[in-house]
């Protein structure tokens, strides 16, 4: 166990992966995972299919017990999402503006073992248990997306200007709730709607609403931010893969059930001169059979 916390803290916080190449091939990323299971897309916890259900990504506890094996869970296994980003520009110039934008799409594993994001979570995670044992209501959202907008406006626009207009934007799919009540109505809660839509809260109840939430459960959050993103690609990969090679070791056994195999199939080996008189070695070539000269 500790080889593999050992292994899993050298990962990076994100690995992002194009979501086109993650569909093709899903074990680019489930490759990286270690695990006691043989079978690696089980050492992940699955996030991607929130996109088709989006109760995916709230846990519901309604216990110690299962709060411990969640966040056991949490703290051992890595987070897969599927997300969309977006970032817009607006360029000011004196007679026009100029409106240009980004979208992509990733696999993003994220690695709940790396110091920046299990300190986060153990700390959360511990006072939501200790709610749970004094017998209280709580709801602990935690937000993944705000690292991944900063490093995608950043990939994607690296020179701002002070008088442009910059705006990045995702999916919401990397967030989940942990709760034992319920999550809270976000039209009723967040600031910008209140503010926003202020004569239709009041009208439909909303202050109403935030008391009766307040006083009946603990709610928590936590956005992730400023944390190192990885994007990978099958080709950069595979050449990782290739460079951490063993060197070649001696020549193998004849395999009566297949070809031979050779150290280098693709040409001959190149001649390498030796260093000696001529075009020889240090070694003189014997004479020639039969002449006695």
């Amino acid at each position: 166990m500790e080889a593999t916390d050992e292994n899993s803290s050298q990962l990076p916080a994100y690995t992002a992966l194009k979501w086109g190449e993650f569909v093709a091939n899903p074990h680019l990323l489930y490759n990286l995972c270690p695990g006691s299971s043989n079978r690696r897309e089980d050492n992940v916890i699955n996030m991607a299919g929130i996109w088709t259900n989006p109760n995916n990504r709230e846990f519901k506890v309604e216990g110690i017990e299962e709060l411990e094996r969640l966040r056991n869970d949490l703290l051992t296994k890595p987070i897969l999402f599927h997300v969309k980003l977006q970032h817009h520009k607006t360029e000011h110039y004196v007679v026009m503006k100029v409106h240009k934008t980004w979208k992509d799409e990733f696999a993003v594993l994220v690695n709940t073992r790396h110091p920046g994001i299990r300190e986060v979570l153990t700390h959360k995670l511990l006072e939501i248990t200790q709610h749970m044992q004094e017998g209280k209501k709580f709801c602990l959202k935690l937000d993944f997306g705000p690292a991944m907008k900063q490093w995608y406006s950043g990939a994607v626009d690296s020179q701002p200007d002070l008088c442009d207009n910059r705006r990045s934007s995702d999916s919401g799919h990397m967030e989940i709730a942990i709760h034992n009540y319920s999550t809270p109505v976000d039209c009723c809660m967040n600031p910008l709607c209140i503010v926003g839509c202020f004569p239709f809260w009041l009208l439909l109840g909303g202050p109403c609403y935030c008391i009766h939430r307040t006083r009946k459960c603990i709610d928590d959050s936590h956005d992730f931010r400023d944390l190192p993103v990885v994007l990978i690609t099958g080709v950069s990969l595979r050449v990782t893969v290739r460079q951490n090679m063993p060197p070649p070791g001696p020549p193998q056994h004849y395999n009566p059930q297949g070809p031979p195999q050779y150290y280098n199939p693709q040409g001959p080996p190149a001649y390498q001169p030796g260093v000696g008189p001529g075009n020889y070695g240090p070694t003189p070539p014997p004479p020639y059979p039969g002449n006695n000269c």
